[in-house]
């Protein structure tokens, strides 16, 4: 599933979207209107069909931005019935587990044969639900 590693900026590029800021954003809206998230390898699980990704926007309770907005793509992707389009955000186990910040330890790539929906959204919590596209 992975390719190569890329910086942040150039991952969301391979799926035509641009983030609102680099430094705290985590996901965007490509131009073809499907969302674009960074989802972290550790919280993505392998299944039958495909991965699922679960989390909790308040794991980051220090990126308030990033919160917002991933928040707003969350809840108009699920609303909307829009595609996901998957960015692997890979770093130290410590570090997702804690919920803090990477700063260059960060790693990047994409997997542009899987599809996702936002399966469940709570505001906070939610599951995206990642299939091949190549079927």
């Amino acid at each position: 599933m992975l390719k190569k590693y890329l910086s942040m900026t150039k991952a969301f590029a391979v799926f035509d979207a641009r983030l609102a800021n680099y430094q705290w954003a985590v996901s965007a809206i490509a131009h073809d209107g499907a969302l674009v998230y960074s989802c972290m390898n550790e919280l993505l699980k392998a299944r039958a069909d495909g991965f699922r990704y679960t989390d909790d926007l308040r794991r980051w309770p220090d990126n308030r931005l990033g919160n917002r907005l991933a928040a707003e793509h969350l809840a108009l992707a699920r609303n909307e019935n829009r595609p996901v389009r998957l960015v692997i955000a890979t770093t130290k186990t410590d570090v997702v587990a804690a919920g803090a910040k990477a700063r260059g330890q960060t790693k990047w790539s994409v997997a542009e044969e899987m599809e996702g929906r936002v399966t469940s959204f709570n505001g906070k919590k939610f599951v995206i639900d990642f299939r091949s596209n190549s079927d």
